[in-house]
Formats: C-alpha cells, sequence, structure tokens
C-alpha cells in the first residue's frame, strides 16, 4: 500500500504525458510473483515483448513490399537481422504502473500491471530505418545480380574465344570448367 502511495504521489509531481500517449496506451499485466521486484520484471518482460510483437508485424509488413526479382529468403533473414537489433526496452513507454498485493496462507503474492505506449518520433524515425533497410538491401542484391550477369557474359565470351582459339575444337574439361565457374559465381555472390 506504501509502494503504491509512493508511486502514486511521484506520478503526480512529475511532468504529465501527452493525452495521445495516455489515450494509445496498452495494458500488459505480468505474472503473480512472489516478491515486488519480480512482479515489475515480469510485466516489464511481458510488455517488451508485445513491443516486439508489434515490429515483428511492422517488419513483416514492409519487406513483404519488396520488390518480385528480390529472394524472400534474403528478405527474411534481412528482416531477421533487423529484429535482433532492435533495442525493445528503449521502445518502451512507461504511462502508468498499478501494483497488487495479495495476502495468502503462504505469505503475499504480487502483481504489476503497466500501461505501456510507444513513442510517436521513436516509431517514425524505426520505421525510416526499417524503410532503409529495406532499400540497402534491394541496392546490394541488384549489384549482386548484376554481377552474376557481367560474370556470365564475360565466361560466355571466354569460351567463344577458347572455342575460336582452338578453331571449334574446344575439349570438354574447357565446357565443364566454364559451367561449374557459371554456377559457382552467382552461388559466391548470394553467400557475399
Amino acid at each position: 500500500m506504501l509502494a503504491t502511495l509512493l508511486a502514486l504521489s511521484l506520478v503526480s509531481v512529475a511532468p504529465q504525458q501527452p493525452v495521445a500517449a495516455v489515450a494509445a496506451a496498452v495494458a500488459v499485466r505480468g505474472d503473480a510473483e512472489l516478491d515486488p521486484a519480480s512482479a515489475f520484471a515480469s510485466a516489464r518482460h511481458k510488455a517488451e515483448s508485445h513491443v516486439r510483437d508489434l515490429w515483428r508485424e511492422r517488419a513483416h509488413r514492409t519487406f513483404e513490399q519488396r520488390p518480385f526479382w528480390l529472394p524472400e529468403f534474403l528478405s527474411r533473414e534481412a528482416e531477421r537481422r533487423w529484429l535482433n537489433a532492435l533495442p525493445v526496452g528503449e521502445m518502451v513507454q512507461l504511462v502508468d504502473r498499478e501494483d497488487r498485493e495479495r495476502v495468502h496462507d503462504f505469505g503475499n503474492s504480487y502483481q504489476t500491471t503497466l500501461w505501456v505506449a510507444e513513442d510517436a518520433h521513436r516509431v517514425q524515425r524505426r520505421e525510416r530505418e526499417l524503410r532503409g533497410e529495406l532499400r540497402r538491401l534491394e541496392r546490394s542484391t541488384a549489384v549482386k545480380l548484376g554481377g552474376v550477369a557481367a560474370t556470365w557474359t564475360l565466361l560466355a565470351l571466354l569460351l567463344v574465344w577458347l572455342d575460336r582459339l582452338s578453331r571449334g575444337y574446344m575439349t570438354g574439361r574447357l565446357c565443364v570448367i566454364g559451367l561449374l565457374a557459371g554456377g559457382a559465381v552467382p552461388l559466391a555472390l548470394t553467400l557475399v
């Protein structure tokens, strides 16, 4: 009870959040724990999980808008890397907090409910970064595909030149070497 009174007094002294943030707040209830710190940590973890799910959906929608020539496995990998680098703890803005204490035969249990909202400026900045990540992936893939096309063109010219040089008696070994090089270059560029 004392903790609740102290928290409410701090909330009334602290500058008030904008009304839009309060309206967009979502209640996240943590698990019942045996001490207040664990209850708050549980609620904080669930709030971060909630925000991570929101960003997973946003990233999925953004990367679904990829061009047709961009392979899906590359966009999924870039999406996964971007989500792993996202600082979820910074994305959660605490609007309000409610601590509940229950008395049981075996002792007290505590449960914390957090009202969290996302900061609109941070959301816009991260969405720009997400779109920028997709553009970088598109550019790097286009460069790699151009490199593959240029390599195939050079290999074809080289094989035609070798065939002309040998007066049409090009050996099977040279054909196999050309086919292997033509298949290995795209694979190497994809893995890089």
